[in-house]
């Protein structure tokens, strides 16, 4: 026995890679084809909202230009954003209002029409079924928007009703991603250490909250046409994605491989 002084500790690494135990999913485009669905019926109410507001605008957003320009910001993000770009302001009665009425809409809409992105159904179930991960989801959508999508797409076998975090309607102040307090949020209610959790987003803004909370994130380029995939893949690696994939059965090699590397993800971007 070496009794020459007293016993020194390895140094711990703070960075040090914990196993992979947490998913934490996007719900719009990466769980459930629903983003179309959604920015048909936003488009609709900004139309008519810039109609009031600037009735000499010629702006007249359609669902898929509204969607290149505000994809991953939930309906409040966007309506912040407007009114900075056409310089009116909204009573917190007329925000509250329209919100309201978007939730609603969208809601029934997603109700009816709501599909799973292609293998995500096979895919979750294969997962589940290793018994390795939890499942949670972490949306900028509303709670009952989410909620309705996941039911018409066959999802909600895979998922606790108490593990679907909504940065509109979970918090206690209202957010939207890029802001990352909802997946801080959500590791907290699930008890995990961010170096525990894989989140699989399809947003820039997606990308930006998962990984300036700590967490490393992979990429789904599926829900976008074919040819803008190289492109889109490019941007969502630019703000700390590690890995994307075009299809959900590419999901587990990637999370395996993402477990096992040393990417150091920072909070911020």
């Amino acid at each position: 026995m070496d009794v020459d002084g007293p016993s020194k500790q390895a140094p711990v690494d703070k960075h040090a890679s914990l196993p992979i135990t947490q998913f934490l999913f996007d719900c719009d485009n990466t769980l459930v084809r629903s983003e179309e669905i959604a920015f048909d019926v936003c488009a609709e109410l900004i139309n008519d909202l810039l109609s009031k507001k600037c009735p000499s605008t010629t702006t007249n957003y359609t669902g898929r230009s509204l969607q290149s320009e505000f994809v991953g910001q939930n309906f409040a993000g966007m309506l912040r954003q407007i009114e900075g770009i056409y310089k009116f302001t909204l009573s917190p009665e007329e925000r509250e209002g329209l919100i309201n009425q978007e939730v609603t809409t969208i809601t029934e809409e997603l109700g009816k029409k709501a599909k799973p992105c292609a293998n995500a159904n096979e895919v979750l179930k294969e997962l589940k079924d290793t018994g390795k991960y939890g499942f949670a989801v972490v949306s900028s959508s509303a709670g009952p928007r989410v909620l309705a999508a996941l039911r018409k797409a066959g999802q909600m076998e895979f998922f606790d009703e108490k593990l679907i975090f909504s940065a509109m309607t979970s918090l206690p102040v209202p957010t939207s991603k890029p802001d990352p307090a909802i997946y801080k949020y959500a590791c907290r209610k699930l008890g995990k250490d961010p170096k525990e959790c894989i989140a699989v987003e399809d947003s820039v803004s997606g990308v930006r909250s998962a990984v300036a909370a700590g967490i490393k994130t992979i990429g789904y380029l599926g829900a976008y046409e074919p040819d803008e995939r190289e492109a889109k893949g490019k941007d969502l690696k630019k703000y700390g994605v590690e890995y994307c994939i075009e299809d959900w059965r590419e999901l587990e090699s990637a999370t395996d491989a993402l477990g096992n590397s040393n990417v150091l993800v920072t909070n911020g971007v």
